[in-house]
């Protein structure tokens, strides 16, 4: 699977911070919480190319790629299913891997331009939610 997203940030600032160890949590989405373990192996940045691969589960690579003041960013991964959020919902195993890849982007672009949602210590705002498969408690379902 592969999604893409712009960030208006400079790559070289892209890449350094995905490169960053301590910016693990804010790109995989299963290292979210304090308690799980940070990877110290399988993770290789390749400066040159400015790519990021994993060999974690579920493996994949980052690509950062400069466009004008811009930077895209693309995710790939070696996986097109995941563990849907709650298994007896509607969403497919293909959309929990959509949805997640979607999170990580998403969340990448919060924290790197500093705006609402993304980053843990501001205040999300109301925005649509795809937990369990369902909006936000003021949505209408």
């Amino acid at each position: 699977m592969q999604q893409s997203i712009s960030i208006e940030r400079p790559a070289q600032e892209v890449f350094a911070y995905l490169t960053d160890p301590a910016n693990l949590r804010h790109w995989l989405p299963h290292l979210r919480r304090e308690e799980s373990s940070l990877p110290t192996e399988g993770l290789q940045a390749s400066p040159a190319e400015k790519r990021i691969r994993w060999q974690f589960d579920p493996e994949g690579e980052w690509h950062v790629a400069e466009s004008g003041d811009a930077t895209v960013l693309t995710l790939t991964t070696r996986r097109d299913t995941a563990q849907p959020a709650d298994p007896t919902g509607p969403e497919t195993p293909e959309d929990a891997a959509r949805y997640a890849a979607e999170a990580a982007l998403q969340s990448l672009k919060s924290h790197l331009e500093g705006a609402g949602g993304g980053d843990p210590d501001l205040h999300m705002p109301d925005a649509p939610s795809r937990v369990l498969g369902r909006g936000s408690p003021r949505e209408p379902i």
